[in-house]
C-alpha cells in the first residue's frame, strides 16, 4: 500500500503513456480568412468588385472602386482572423485552466495530491464522495457506489467492492462497468471512499475516445447569440428588399429619361456598365443595412469579460452564460465556505448534561476515540491534516498527530458507513465491536436512552431538554453542532441503532467572510433577492443570516421540513419573503430553482456537492466552488476559485456591464444602419446617383464599427449598474429604452444630413463629389459625437471616461482617419478636399446629436426625480 515509487512513476509514464487527453485540433489564421470571406455580403461584394475590375480594364468604368472594395475586404479580413486567433487563444487557455483536476495518489509511501493528468498506470489512487474518476481501475479497498452515466447512460448507482486475489485483464465487454470492483474514468463517486489501482490512462480509457470527440464539439448557440442573429436576419431582409426596389426604381428612371432604346444602346459593355452601376448602388443598400460589427463586437466583449472575470477569481467555463448573470434576481448560495471563511474551528464541547467535557476524563477519552476512528479526514506526511469535509477536519484538529495513530492501531476496523447528505451521520466499528456514530444531533440523539458522564459511568437517561437548551445556545451563537455517540454490535447500514450511549456535542464555528455584508447589500440594492441554504439548523443559520444581512425581522426562515410540507403554490407565493432553508436537502435545491423559475425568477445557484448537481444544472446560473466537488464543478456554468459569495455579486456586475456594452455598440450600430438605410433608397429616388460610395459605407461600417466595437467593448463596470433592477426575462434584446434612443439617434442623424443636402447649405458645396465628401464626413463625425452621447446616462458625458482610454484614443484616431481620407484619399474613395468653412459647417452640424440626445436625459432625469 506505499504505491508506486519516483522511478515507477518515470518508468510506466514511459511505457504506458500519459492520462492527458489529446488536446483539439486548433484552427489556422486561413481557416478563420475562409470563414469571413464565405460571409454572404463579402462573397456578393467580391463579386461585384471583379465585374468592376472587369469593366475597368475594359475602359467602361472608373477601377478605383473594386480596388478599394478588395482593400477594404482585406482590412476586414484581417481584423477577423486577428479577432478569430485571439479567441480561439482565450478559449483554449480557459479550456486549459477549467480542466485542470486534482486527485491524491499514494507514491513512495506518502499521500500526495497530484494533476490527474500525471496519473500513470500502477497508480494507487484515493477515492472519496463527490470525486471523479480520471482514469479506469479497480478497487482494492473500501467500500463505495458510483454514477456510470458517463459510460452506459446509467444512473443507477453501482455498488463496488474489492475482490481478493484479483488480477485484472483488460477487456471491452460493457459486462465490466457493472462487475463489483471495476472502475472507469469520467464516472462519479457517490458515496464511500476507497483506494484504487490504475489499469488504463488517458486515450486508452473506456471513456477515452468519447472525451476526446467531446472536447471538439462546438457549444450550441447563446440565446444572445440567437437574437443578435435575428436582428441581423431581420435587418438583411428588409435590406434586401429595399436594395431591389432601389434597383427598379433607378433602372426605370433611366430609361423614362432617355428613353428605353437610348439606354439599352452603345454596345453590350455599356449595357453591363449601367446595370452594374445602378446593382453597386443597390449593394451599397444591403451593405449600409446589415450590421457587420455585431458578430464581432460579441466575440470580443466575451473575450474581454471571460479575462476580467479571471482577475475577480470568477472562471466562466461556459461563457455564453455570462449575459444570463443581467437577468439574475434571485441567490440562492451555500452557507458554509461561500458566506463564511470554510475553515472550521472547534469552539466548545459539552456532555449529555450540557456541561464543558473535561479534557482528562474517561469521557474525553471515549470522544478522541470517535472522531478519530469515524473520520474522512487523516494527518499527511507532514502532519497535515487532508480529506474529508471541513466538519471532519475541524473535529480531528482536536487530536494529536501522535494520539490519532495510537487510536487507529489500537481499534482496527471491522465495519465502515462515511458520510453522505442523506443520512446525515457517519459510523465505525471496531474488532471489540463497538460502533461510533457521528452526525446530525436532530438524527442521533433520539435513538439514545443513555448518557456516558466524565468519570465513564453510563447512565440510564431520557430527559434530553438540558441538553436541547444547550445545543440551541450554541447554534443561536452561530455554532454548528456536531453528535458523538456509541452502541454495543456492528453497524447495519443505513440503520441507527436505538439504545446508543451518547457521548458529547462539539460545537464548531466558521466565521462571516469579510466582504460578505457588503456584498449582500450591494445584490439588495441591485434588486437581488439572496436566499441562504444550507444544512445547519434553522438557529444557526439564521445567526448567520443576520450577521451577512440576509435575514432581518418579518423575513421567513424555513427548515426543509416545513418547505417540503408546502404545497408548490405554497412555495411559489412565499418565495419573494423567503431568506433561509436550513438542513437543506438537495431535492429541495432544486425544487426551489424550479418554482423560482416558475414565477419568472432567474436564479442563480451555488453548489459544491455531488448532489447539489441537478439544481446548479437547472438553474439559469450555476455556480460551482474551485473546493467543491468534481460533479458540481461539471455541472455548474461558473466556477469560482476562491469560493466567496462576493465573487457571485462580483460576477452579476460584470454581467451586467456585458449587456450594457452590447447595448451600447447597438445604440452606436443601428442608427446608423437605419439612417443610411432610409436614405439610400430616398435619396436616388431625389437626386442622381447614389448618397455614398459603397467603398464609403464600407468603411464606416465595418472598418469604422469595428473600431468602435473595442471601445464600447472596454467600457468597464459602473456603479449605476448595481442600482438597476435585473434585466426582466423575456424582455427581449432592447432594453431600458434602447429603442426610445435609438429611434431618436435615427431621426437626429437623418435630419442632420437633410439640412445638409436640401438646405440652402447643400449650395455651398460645388460638385458632387464634395457633397458626397462631406455627407461622408457628417456620418463619421455624428458617429463619433453619438458614442458620446452613449457610453454614459450622465450629463457630463466625459463622466467615468478616464476609465476606458481606448474610447477617446479612438474617438481621436476616427476624426484624424476621416479628415486624411478626404483630404488625401480622392478618387480612391471618390472623396476629395475641403475647404475650412467646409469642415466647420460639417462638424457643427455632427455636433448638434450631442445637444438633442442631452434634452432628452434632461427630460428623462425630471420625469425620475417627479
Amino acid at each position: 500500500m506505499n504505491g508506486l515509487s519516483s522511478k515507477e512513476v518515470l518508468k510506466s509514464r514511459e511505457l504506458h503513456g500519459s492520462n492527458k487527453l489529446p488536446e483539439p485540433k486548433l484552427d489556422k489564421w486561413y481557416d478563420f480568412a475562409k470563414e469571413a470571406l464565405s460571409e454572404k455580403i463579402t462573397m456578393i461584394l467580391i463579386a461585384i468588385a471583379v465585374l468592376q475590375l472587369f469593366l475597368g480594364v475594359m475602359g467602361v468604368m472608373d477601377l478605383s472602386d473594386p480596388i478599394m472594395i478588395l482593400v477594404v475586404l482585406a482590412i476586414v479580413t484581417c481584423i477577423a482572423v486577428k479577432t478569430g486567433l485571439g479567441v480561439q487563444k482565450s478559449a483554449a487557455e480557459l479550456r486549459a485552466k477549467t480542466s485542470v483536476r486534482y486527485c491524491d495518489v499514494i507514491r513512495d509511501g506518502k499521500v500526495q495530491t497530484i494533476n490527474k493528468d500525471e496519473l500513470v498506470v500502477g497508480d494507487l489512487v484515493c477515492i472519496g464522495m463527490g470525486q471523479e474518476i480520471f482514469a479506469d481501475g479497480y478497487l482494492i479497498e473500501g467500500k463505495i457506489s458510483v454514477n456510470n452515466a458517463a459510460i452506459n447512460g446509467e444512473t443507477k448507482e453501482c455498488k463496488k467492492t474489492p475482490v481478493e486475489g484479483y488480477v485484472h485483464k483488460k477487456t471491452t465487454s460493457t459486462d465490466a462497468y457493472t462487475n463489483q470492483n471495476c472502475l472507469f474514468a469520467g464516472t462519479t463517486v457517490m458515496s464511500g471512499e476507497g483506494k484504487m489501482i490504475v489499469t488504463d490512462v488517458g486515450v486508452n480509457t473506456v471513456n477515452g475516445d468519447t472525451l476526446v470527440k467531446m472536447q471538439t464539439l462546438e457549444a450550441p448557440k447563446t440565446a444572445l447569440d440567437i437574437a443578435l442573429d435575428n436582428l441581423s436576419d431581420f435587418i438583411s431582409k428588409w435590406g434586401t428588399i429595399a436594395a431591389v426596389i432601389t434597383f427598379a426604381v433607378l433602372t426605370i428612371s433611366g430609361i423614362a429619361q432617355v428613353g428605353f432604346g437610348e439606354y439599352f444602346s452603345g454596345g453590350v459593355l455599356n449595357i453591363i456598365q449601367k446595370i452594374a452601376q445602378n446593382f453597386s448602388v443597390a449593394l451599397t443598400i444591403i451593405v449600409a443595412a446589415v450590421p457587420e460589427g455585431l458578430p464581432l463586437i460579441v466575440k470580443l466583449v466575451t473575450k474581454q469579460n471571460v479575462k476580467t472575470m479571471e482577475k475577480f477569481n470568477i472562471l466562466a467555463k461556459n461563457p455564453g452564460k455570462i449575459p444570463e448573470l443581467a437577468y439574475v434576481d434571485i441567490i440562492c448560495t451555500d452557507k458554509t465556505g461561500t458566506l463564511t471563511t470554510g475553515i472550521m474551528t472547534p469552539k466548545k464541547i459539552i456532555d449529555g448534561f450540557g456541561n464543558d467535557v473535561n479534557k482528562d476524563s474517561v469521557l474525553w477519552n471515549n470522544i478522541k476515540a470517535n472522531i478519530s476512528l469515524n473520520n474522512s479526514a487523516t494527518f499527511d506526511s507532514e502532519n497535515n491534516i487532508t480529506g474529508g469535509n471541513s466538519i471532519d477536519r475541524a473535529v480531528l484538529s482536536l487530536v494529536n498527530p501522535e494520539t490519532y495513530a495510537d487510536i487507529q492501531k489500537k481499534y482496527p476496523v471491522k465495519l465502515k458507513q462515511v458520510f453522505n447528505s442523506s443520512n446525515k451521520y457517519s459510523a465505525f466499528t471496531t474488532k471489540d465491536g463497538v460502533t461510533y456514530y457521528k452526525g446530525a444531533p436532530e438524527k442521533l440523539i433520539e435513538h439514545c436512552t443513555k448518557v456516558m458522564d466524565s468519570s465513564g459511568e453510563i447512565i440510564e437517561n431520557n430527559d434530553n431538554d438540558t441538553l436541547s437548551n444547550a445545543i440551541t445556545a450554541m447554534t443561536s451563537n452561530a455554532m454548528r453542532c456536531i453528535a458523538v455517540t456509541m452502541a454495543d454490535g456492528d453497524l447495519v447500514e443505513n440503520e441507527i441503532p436505538n439504545d446508543m450511549t451518547f457521548l458529547g456535542i462539539i460545537g464548531v464555528v466558521d466565521p462571516v467572510r469579510d466582504e460578505v455584508p457588503s456584498a449582500v447589500k450591494t445584490a439588495h440594492k441591485a434588486g437581488i433577492q439572496v436566499v441562504e441554504i444550507t444544512g445547519d439548523c434553522i438557529e444557526t443559520a439564521v445567526a448567520v443570516a443576520t450577521e451577512c444581512g440576509i435575514y432581518k425581522d418579518g423575513d421567513l426562515a424555513l427548515t426543509n421540513d416545513e418547505f417540503e410540507a408546502m404545497s408548490d403554490d405554497e412555495v411559489k407565493s412565499i418565495i419573494p419573503r423567503l431568506r433561509v432553508i436550513s438542513r437543506c436537502s438537495p431535492n429541495t435545491k432544486l425544487r426551489l430553482v424550479t418554482l423560482a423559475q416558475e414565477i419568472g425568477k432567474s436564479v442563480a445557484m451555488t453548489g459544491d456537492g455531488v448532489n447539489d448537481s441537478p439544481a446548479l444544472k437547472r438553474a439559469d446560473v450555476g455556480f460551482g466552488m474551485q473546493g467543491g466537488s468534481d460533479v458540481a464543478k461539471e455541472a455548474s456554468d461558473i466556477v469560482l476559485t476562491d469560493d466567496n459569495f462576493a465573487s457571485v455579486v462580483k460576477a452579476v456586475e460584470l454581467g451586467r456591464t456585458f449587456m450594457h456594452n452590447i447595448m451600447m455598440f447597438l445604440e452606436f450600430q443601428l442608427p446608423i444602419n437605419i439612417s443610411l438605410l432610409i436614405l439610400s433608397v430616398i435619396y436616388p429616388m431625389i437626386a442622381t446617383g447614389a448618397l455614398l460610395a459603397s467603398v464609403q459605407i464600407l468603411i464606416v461600417n465595418i472598418i469604422m464599427d469595428s473600431l468602435n466595437s473595442l471601445s464600447f467593448g472596454g467600457e468597464p463596470p459602473k456603479d449605476e449598474y448595481m442600482t438597476e433592477k435585473p434585466i426582466k426575462k423575456g424582455s427581449g434584446l432592447f432594453i431600458r429604452g434602447a429603442k426610445k434612443r435609438i429611434a431618436l439617434s435615427t431621426v437626429a442623424f437623418i435630419a442632420l444630413y437633410g439640412i445638409i443636402t436640401f438646405s440652402p447649405i447643400a449650395n455651398m458645396f460645388a460638385s458632387e463629389t464634395e457633397a458626397m465628401t462631406a455627407r461622408f464626413a457628417l456620418l463619421c463625425f455624428m458617429a463619433v459625437f453619438n458614442g458620446f452621447n452613449i457610453r454614459t446616462e450622465h450629463i457630463n458625458l466625459f463622466n467615468g471616461i478616464g476609465k476606458n482610454k481606448l474610447f477617446s484614443a479612438i474617438a481621436i484616431g476616427i476624426f484624424v482617419m476621416t479628415f486624411a481620407l478626404c483630404n488625401f484619399a480622392e478618387n480612391l474613395i471618390k472623396v476629395t478636399a475641403l475647404d475650412f468653412k467646409h469642415w466647420v459647417v460639417v462638424v457643427i452640424l455632427a455636433f448638434m446629436v450631442i445637444p438633442i440626445d442631452l434634452i432628452r436625459k434632461i427630460i428623462k432625469k425630471k420625469r425620475e426625480n417627479k
